[in-house]
């Protein structure tokens, strides 16, 4: 993200330029980091902090015309139109049809989510100055105004990345250390959510340290504790990463992949086919992608924790990590919108428990009393029915919040904890020794650690990438000798680091203990006894603090 929004104005005090706590920068070239020492201010507002965002869009909450009025009024004044995302469009339509009670249709239009894109408005005029989505952003508030109800319809749309190591939040890449929240990688801990950072961090990266590498896996594959054919309920984990790979531990009776809600798919297409098949999306030089892997790692400790657990498979980002807020919202609605009708009975769709999301975002404006992040909207609408969200913290190490994590109830948090609702739950990383793993973020909104380094788990049987083991020979009777391949899973299991794995060990750990409850015969899946039970279970797990 070379560019930089442009504009005047001073901080309301000292700004700081972006910094190791600001996400990697995207390799998407639309997206922007919103910079503390040029960003547009406005009278009153609070500091501004480093922030990434998609230059050229934005979110809007809702369907109240005055908000969609008042967007259209700024953005004409800039000389650029409304053009609303036609995905968005045709959720609307399906949300309309959609069997629900007045009450229920109302909850899902109050948080529900379009992406509008801005277009110039002069079709005489073939040259036009891009768009800065921030000023505009900031114009449609002092628009509407301080105390209007409809001042926080409208956000940036910002890029959230996984979190392993390895590059992004992972220890490689993302919120594993790997590129997603995993730790994969060399030198670098490259991703999203990545451990970006000095050698120390960046140690985790590399295979051997924590980083991502093929290992051989000689136990017993995981067995449930009860038959499944019994008819007693299994915990559903929905996976909103990657996508799951092949795997013989990841077959169909554990894993339901092609999900729908009313004809929408539950998933984004991120990927092609070929891509997903391999872990490869540039056939020129044919290397291992950054997250690649990282959806297919997180459902191995799903299943390692909870052999009984019935996953979905919901695509959400590409292997490279990254995903804009507005994908990952649909994503969510979408997801709660089957929530619902499955807890009206709509046999069609089993309820779901546990969301494992291993991935995050750093908002720019986190103390702002204007502060309405659109993300939370499904996020407190699947715990309302009943859905324990688990979120990694991100592999910055850094203390600065990172969203949907952040989002948890914690001493001078924004969100309330709420009897009704099941919280959101954050994961910082452990290392083998219990240790709190270098990379992982930490403060007060992180209620859990849990192990997210050097951890072993699935791996698509179908990765072997362009690179080639350093010493290979045949012996003069035939035999190949050779050291580790690096990219080549086809044992299956592997090596990874970040908190994007420790999240699905607390997300697993959780759905194990619900499989005891639906082992020992508590079979109510009703809305409110969901919602009872998934938060008393959760005040069962161990946490790090009082």
């Amino acid at each position: 993200m070379p560019d930089k929004s442009t504009g005047s104005g001073r901080p309301s005090r000292p700004a700081r330029r972006p910094s190791a706590s600001s996400p990697r920068h995207p390799r998407q070239p639309n997206v922007r980091v919103l910079d503390p020492l040029t960003a547009y201010q406005t009278k009153g507002q609070g500091s501004v902090q480093p922030a990434a965002f998609v230059a050229d869009s934005l979110l809007v909450r809702g369907f109240h015309p005055e908000t969609v009025e008042a967007l259209a009024t700024v953005a004409a004044r800039a000389g650029f139109a409304l053009s609303w995302d036609e995905r968005g469009e045709r959720e609307r339509a399906v949300l309309r049809r959609a069997p629900l009670s007045a009450e229920q249709r109302a909850e899902l239009e109050e948080v529900w989510v379009r992406r509008v894109r801005l277009v110039p408005d002069d079709p005489n005029d073939p040259v036009f100055k891009p768009i800065d989505t921030w000023r505009l952003l900031q114009a449609y508030r002092v628009h509407v105004g301080p105390r209007s109800p409809r001042r926080g319809d409208v956000a940036l749309d910002h890029p959230a990345v996984a979190d392993p190591v390895t590059g992004s939040h992972p220890v490689t890449g993302s919120h594993p250390v790997t590129g997603s929240h995993p730790v994969t990688g060399s030198h670098p801990v490259t991703g999203s959510h990545p451990v970006t950072g000095s050698h120390a961090i960046a140690q985790y990266a590399e295979p051997g340290w924590g980083g991502r590498q093929p290992v051989s896996w000689l136990g017993d594959d995981p067995t449930p504790s009860y038959d499944l054919s019994s008819g007693a309920p299994r915990p559903v984990v929905a996976v909103l990463d990657t996508g799951i790979g092949k795997h013989p531990w990841l077959g169909r009776d554990v894993v339901k992949h092609d999900l729908k809600v009313l004809g929408l798919p539950l998933g984004v297409d991120v990927a092609s086919a070929e891509a997903e098949l391999t872990g490869v999306s540039d056939d020129l030089v044919g290397l291992l992608d950054p997250d690649a892997g990282h959806g297919t790692f997180i459902a191995g400790l799903i299943r390692q924790q909870c052999p009984e657990a019935l996953i979905l498979d919901v695509p959400t980002y590409g292997n490279a990590g990254e995903v804009a807020e507005s994908d990952l919202i649909s994503c969510l609605q979408r997801l709660a919108l089957r929530q619902v009708l499955a807890r009206n009975g709509d046999r069609r769709y089993e309820p779901v428990d546990v969301v494992s999301l291993s991935l995050g975002y750093y908002h720019e404006q986190p103390g702002d009393k204007s502060f309405d992040a659109l993300l939370l909207g499904p996020l407190r609408l699947l715990g309302r029915y009943g859905v324990a969200v688990v979120a990694s913290a991100g592999n910055d190490a850094t203390s600065r919040p990172s969203y949907p994590a952040a989002f948890a109830p914690h001493p001078g948090g924004r969100v309330r904890d709420h009897d009704d609702v099941v919280p959101v739950s954050a994961v910082g990383a452990r290392n083998p020794d219990g240790s709190v793993a270098l990379f992982s973020n930490d403060g007060p909104w992180v209620k859990y650690l849990r192990p997210g380094a050097s951890l072993v788990s699935t791996f698509p049987v179908t990765f072997d990438a362009s690179a080639t083991p350093s010493y290979e020979l045949v012996t003069r009777d035939g035999q190949r000798r050779a050291s580790i391949d690096p990219d080549d899973f086809r044992s299956g299991f592997g090596v990874w680091s970040g908190t994007s794995f420790a999240a699905p060990v607390l997300a697993g750990e959780l759905a194990q203990a619900l499989a005891g409850r639906y082992r020992d015969g508590d079979h109510d899946l009703g809305k409110d006894s969901a919602v009872a039970r998934m938060r008393g279970l959760l005040d069962g797990l161990k946490k790090r603090r009082p």
